[in-house]
């Protein structure tokens, strides 16, 4: 993650092409939240597989 990397949208639009699938992230993180300002250190998150398409687009599934 870079400094640019503000949120899990930031993230998302770069793995996934779409902000909207930054839940794939959180969801893979046990994260509930796409902001991550509020970390005091650095964060390693696991990015899924961007190759695998992923065919729930949008918000994650209640």
């Amino acid at each position: 993650m870079d400094s640019n990397d503000v949120s899990l949208f930031h993230l998302a639009v770069r793995h996934f092409g779409d902000a909207m699938q930054w839940w794939r992230i959180a969801e893979m993180n046990a994260l509930d939240d796409p902001d991550l300002t509020g970390f005091d250190v650095p964060v390693q998150l696991v990015i899924p597989d961007e190759s695998r398409g992923d065919e729930r687009r949008g918000l994650p599934p209640s």
